[in-house]
């Protein structure tokens, strides 16, 4: 196959049918890398091309995420190039959920004078640009700064708010498991097996085989847990009164690491004045966890310290509370009792290495006013991170006149935002464009225009650092680029900008390609274009080093005093607690038919933004995937079997799904996969199938760090159609 890579196949212009498929069979197959796209840990892949057609993928053997591996999503993701419900060209509103389509050149005039109008009569804070993760924000930045807007939001208010916000405050940076040298490890919340990192639960096997504990806490027997040595069901909303009987217990019977405390650590007294009474008794009351099994978990993470840690995932509780962000306190304050940051088998930082940058021009500085949701601002949303933004918040806002243009990269807020029908009011806005694949939600009852990007596979993207999630010692770079040409008239989103930019004069500030970018990104390196494109995945020598970073012998964290600081002092002066403190979760299930609703992956879908690929999506059915799960003893009580139609109802909506009866869930919850509950009759492959937590959750904002309190809503269940 390597031989043949590089071989051009000629057939003639003319030729008949028998000639053609000796042609086709005998046409090289070429082995392009590059990176999957079903989920954000973006694993590196080989991507197998006939013909000009996608054959078959594989993982790439080098990067730190796939390791030479591919989960079911990047498998079923590849094959979506060719989905027949993806948006082909530009289209344009005519009606209600009525579109035609139009050329490019059509839309980007007609945008471009819409957005200039819009500017010129509302000012550049008018304009918000929104996105899933932060793959755009390179070029959105640029048109931010043109247009002379600060309001840059992402979704990750339904993601990892929580931990983004504590951990740089607490640490200075971002520190992962090292689970493959580590001889405990404790997840709460987070499921490696669910939302998979390929060479994550590769790394906590070979751990496993080495002799580590693993031990998982959720409401819900995960697909983690069927790999875990013990499973500690506890109730949903509790983990932070689980965490500080862990503290509690580490501290009074004297196990946590002194000697790191008094070096490392600013604010331990505050700390422990704060808690001192959140004994292992006054949890379990609270968790349903006995006192006993978190006095034995506490201890034998200090026996095998400090190669023992408290999984850090972005994921899992940090958006879920009104409590999320005292939850990420104390995993902070527990690993630093352990001992465990900077050293091997406990926590360390991501592997770094210098890039370089393309240099073009800048648009000239402009006076913004204040973000227009208030993140980071003085006022109600001071201590939540500008670069996340609230992105919950930008429906009412659109509604209040104060966001006149909005554009919507690869996002869908009207089916992963809180309230559909909230999230509708965006269509207010004077001009809304949305940037997806397919035709989903938002692009239907939204958009004005509709001008969809190349597939992934169709497309070059700028050079990444990998890091993040799992421990990896050695930095690497690793590039996105295109496998095959459109199959339909799309294009990628530089190339879309700069046709908005020809329309309102701002081209000179995108005239670049992403391989100059590309280029001038690696020149620090000492590598070239050509053997990053061959290898697709490159690896440096090691950067990660043991031991905490000291300058003239003082600790140097990131922090204010150099140390990890128990006690945050940007809450306490915008009147918060700057320690974590018990807060009990928002709202909590009272009468016999009512359950906290929570929600979470499957090995096989990320959210919703798998949910119209056909392959995935048999695997849904063959598994049942769609039902919602419920505890047996609660199920009896209410006169529930395996496989009944329920109905599930909160203030928000009311809706029938089927149920799944099990002992593998706390009593007081019922769980549901995140991935259903598509109502976009152009992406017929999820229109209709199951249901969405979204449909039941208000829109709300935790005041720390602006998460959506996901799993902040109660329901009422009763059997069959009411």
């Amino acid at each position: 196959m390597a031989a043949a890579a590089g071989a051009i196949s000629v057939v003639p212009i003319h030729f008949s049918l028998r000639e053609f498929s000796r042609a086709a069979e005998n046409s090289p197959i070429k082995r392009i890398p590059t990176l999957c796209n079903g989920c954000s840990n973006m694993c590196g892949m080989y991507v197998y091309v006939k013909n000009g057609r996608i054959w078959k993928t594989e993982g790439h053997p080098i990067h730190m995420k796939s390791r030479g591996r591919i989960c079911a999503r990047g498998h079923g993701m590849v094959i979506d190039v060719y989905n027949p419900d993806r948006v082909t060209q530009p289209m344009k509103r005519i009606g209600e959920m009525e579109f035609e389509p139009i050329s490019w050149e059509q839309a980007f005039k007609e945008i471009g004078e819409k957005l200039n109008s819009v500017i010129e009569q509302y000012g550049g804070d008018s304009f918000v640009w929104m996105e899933h993760g932060v793959r755009g924000k390179h070029y959105a930045d640029i048109l931010l700064e043109f247009l002379g807007s600060p309001n840059y939001i992402t979704h990750y208010a339904t993601c990892f708010t929580s931990k983004t916000n504590v951990w740089p405050k607490m640490v200075g940076t971002n520190l992962y498991g090292d689970h493959e040298n580590t001889k405990y490890m404790l997840f709460v919340g987070r499921n490696f097996a669910g939302g998979i990192i390929p060479n994550g639960m590769n790394q906590i096997v070979k751990a496993k085989e080495k002799g580590a504990k693993l031990v998982v806490v959720d409401p819900r027997h995960c697909e983690l847990a069927i790999l875990a040595d013990e499973w500690i069901p506890i109730r949903p909303g509790t983990d932070l009164a689980f965490f500080l009987a862990i503290a509690n217990t580490l501290i009074t019977e004297r196990l946590y690491d002194r000697q790191f405390v008094a070096n490392y650590v600013e604010g331990f007294d505050e700390f422990w004045q704060a808690n001192k009474l959140c004994t292992p008794e006054w949890a379990e009351e609270i968790t349903d966890v006995p006192a006993d099994k978190i006095r034995q978990t506490a201890r034998d993470m200090a026996k095998a310290a400090p190669r023992a840690f408290l999984e850090t995932g972005y994921h899992g509780l940090n958006a879920h509370y009104i409590n999320s962000v005292q939850q990420a306190q104390m995993n902070v304050v527990i690993n630093a009792l352990l001992g465990n940051m900077f050293k091997k088998g406990g926590l360390l930082p991501s592997a770094e290495i210098t890039l370089g940058s393309l240099d073009v021009e800048k648009p000239p500085e402009k006076e913004k006013g204040p973000r227009v949701d208030g993140a980071g601002e003085a006022g109600k949303y001071a201590t939540v991170e500008a670069g996340r933004g609230i992105p919950q918040l930008v429906p009412q806002l659109v509604d209040e006149g104060k966001v006149k243009a909005l554009f919507i990269y690869h996002y869908n807020p009207l089916r992963t935002g809180p309230d559909p029908e909230y999230q509708k009011k965006m269509k207010k806005a004077d001009l809304v464009v949305s940037i997806p694949i397919d035709w989903n939600e938002t692009s239907l009852y939204v958009a004005d225009y509709i001008l969809p990007e190349s597939y992934f596979l169709e497309r070059t993207e700028r050079p990444l650092l990998c890091h993040g999630h799992i421990t990896h010692p050695y930095p690497q770079v690793a590039w996105r680029q295109k496998v095959i040409e459109p199959v339909h008239d799309t294009r990628p989103l530089l190339d879309i900008l700069k046709g908005i930019a020809a329309e309102i004069g701002a081209m000179e500030y995108f005239d670049f390609t992403v391989e100059q970018e590309a280029a001038a990104m690696i020149e620090p390196l000492g590598i070239s274009l050509d053997r990053l494109k061959d290898a697709g995945c490159l690896e440096f020598p090691a950067s990660v080093e043991e031991g905490m970073p000291k300058i003239r012998g003082n600790p140097a964290l990131r922090t204010p005093s150099g140390k990890v600081e128990f006690s945050v002092g940007i809450y306490k002066v915008n009147g918060f607690s700057g320690v974590p403190r018990w807060i009990p979760p928002k709202v909590n299930p009272v009468h016999e038919d009512e359950f906290r609703l929570i929600h979470g992956k499957q090995p096989w879908h990320s959210h919703h933004v798998t949910s119209n690929n056909p392959y995935l999506m048999a695997i849904t059915e063959d598994y049942n995937g769609t039902w919602i799960w419920m505890n047996r003893s609660r199920a009896e009580k209410l006169g529930i079997k395996n496989g009944d139609l329920i109905t599930i109802e909160s203030e928000k909506a009311k809706k029938q799904i089927n149920v799944k009866v099990t002992e593998l869930l706390h009593p007081d919850c019922v769980w549901i996969p995140s991935a259903y509950g598509g109502f976009s009759k152009k992406a017929r492959t999820a229109y209709g199938v199951g249901l969405n937590y979204n449909d039941f959750l208000p829109a709300m904002v935790e005041p720390i760090a602006g998460s959506v309190m996901g799993q902040e809503v109660i329901v009422k269940v009763r059997k069959g159609v009411v």
